[in-house]
């Protein structure tokens, strides 16, 4: 069989960094290697947002990669450092809160409420500006750049990977233009999010805008059952086999010439939260139980740490200082690290903590990490409600599972991971024949199976 010539349109692409970088890069990779001439459209490099050199490895030297220019708000920047600036000032705000004095605890709660209004109804009028999103600058630049590609190297099949959801814009466009079939894949939902409150005006926009694009894609692709089945309910009159459930995954040839018995001697139980933390998500509950068995004593204070690596909101990094304040020997954070970096930490750990609220929605959250954790064969503290996160962890034996509601069952799963650190029991047996299918290699192969059926 002939090779099949595929563009792939992808904001985030090496060398940004972060985990929505990865599923597109190993897509890339992998369909590169089984015969496909793989060409990316993407942006210039820069410096901005986060950057993983490392990241780089992945793009192979038969991926042709092409860098377009694009228009970004120029007052991102400002507000950035204005949002550091409150940053700062909550350091002020938390001095006030601690006063004995209602007066200023009422203050501090009217300003932090006032705050909260002005920062919605500014994103209101923000995305009423940038429809789809603050990434529409790059649509006049990436048309004609894909345009002239599909042209000269016989494109036959386009992708597209969402956020930003400009990228499905720009493949509307082709799609509508050029004699080539269109995969749309989006790694988060987008009109139907139940982690964003959209104004009545900016919901009936993305309705229409999600509607065009799922209605003119071949494929439409997700990473989670919930939201595959979400689309399938909210179109009903459109073809339920055109949306695919294609999971997020750990690739095994990053994990060559790790030691992942690293950690093995430790003098500390360490338990490592590896990634983001930020809206809703809240670690308020782990806290409470961490603080229960330090200071029952019934883990030894000298024998236990909690690391936290990666971007963390302003919430959960109050509640985060606040018990460091408490605990400065037992809980560590660092910041962003590269991926390659992030996989040394995990070597290091012995458990891995993974958390996914109990708000509707979650259900079909797994967290780009988990795939990773359970590749690991380390035990994992799943602190996750009934869902696709909870479900894998089952599926693979990975972990001990604690609801995120119950302080309690959160106290038992942590102690229980402590005891058999310390009396070298290995209670936790990973099925590895289960881990595998969630290999990058494997779930490109899916892909690719059914990439086959368009030819």
């Amino acid at each position: 069989m002939r090779n099949r010539n595929i563009l792939i349109i992808a904001y985030y692409y090496p060398p940004k960094g972060g985990a929505g970088v990865q599923r597109t890069a190993k897509f890339a990779k992998y369909l590169s290697k089984y015969g496909f001439d793989v060409h990316v459209l993407t942006v210039k490099e820069d410096k901005k947002g986060l950057i993983d050199e490392s990241l780089k490895i992945d793009i192979k030297d038969d991926i042709k990669v092409y860098r377009t220019d694009i228009d970004e708000p120029n007052f991102i920047d400002k507000l950035v450092n204005i949002s550091n600036k409150n940053i700062m000032d909550k350091s002020s705000e938390k001095a006030i809160v601690k006063s004995s004095d209602d007066n200023n605890k009422f203050f501090y709660k009217f300003k932090k409420n006032l705050r909260n209004f002005a920062k919605k109804i500014f994103l209101d009028i923000y995305n009423l500006i940038y429809v789809p999103d603050d990434k529409k600058g790059w649509i006049k630049y990436a048309v004609p750049e894909a345009k002239k590609i599909i042209k000269e190297n016989n494109i036959e099949l386009i992708y597209t990977t969402s956020s930003p959801y400009t990228t499905h814009m720009i493949g509307y466009e082709l799609a509508n233009e050029m004699d080539v079939k269109w995969i749309a894949d989006f790694r988060d939902p987008w009109a139907s999010n139940p982690f964003v409150s959209y104004s009545y005006v900016i919901q009936k926009i993305y309705n229409r805008m999600e509607y065009k694009v799922v209605n003119k894609a071949d494929m439409v692709i997700s990473v989670s059952k919930p939201i595959i089945d979400d689309f399938i309910i909210r179109y009903p009159k459109m073809n339920p086999e055109k949306f695919v459930k294609i999971t997020n995954g750990y690739d095994e040839e990053d994990f060559k010439n790790l030691d992942l018995s690293m950690g093995d001697n430790n003098e500390c139980f360490t338990i490592l939260y590896n990634g983001t933390m930020y809206g809703k998500e809240t670690p308020n509950n782990l806290f409470s139980a961490i603080d229960n068995l330090l200071s029952g004593n019934k883990i030894d204070k000298n024998k236990f740490k909690i690391k936290f690596v990666g971007n963390i909101g302003h919430s959960q990094m109050d509640v985060l200082e606040e018990y460091k304040e408490k605990y400065p020997k037992n809980i560590e954070r660092m910041e962003y690290i590269t991926h390659k970096e992030s996989l040394k930490e995990l070597c290091k750990a012995n458990a891995l903590l993974l958390i996914v609220d109990d708000e509707p929605g979650n259900e079909g959250i797994y967290t780009g990490k988990i795939f990773e954790y359970i590749r690991t064969g380390k035990d994992i503290l799943a602190i996750v409600p009934d869902g696709v996160a909870k479900d894998l962890i089952i599926e693979t034996n990975t972990g001990y599972i604690a609801s995120p509601l119950s302080v309690d069952e959160i106290e038992k799963i942590i102690f229980k991971a402590y005891e058999n650190f310390f009396d070298k029991k290995k209670e936790i047996v990973p099925n590895y024949d289960k881990v595998k299918n969630y290999s990058r290699e494997n779930l490109a192969l899916q892909l690719i199976s059914y990439i086959n059926k368009f030819f």
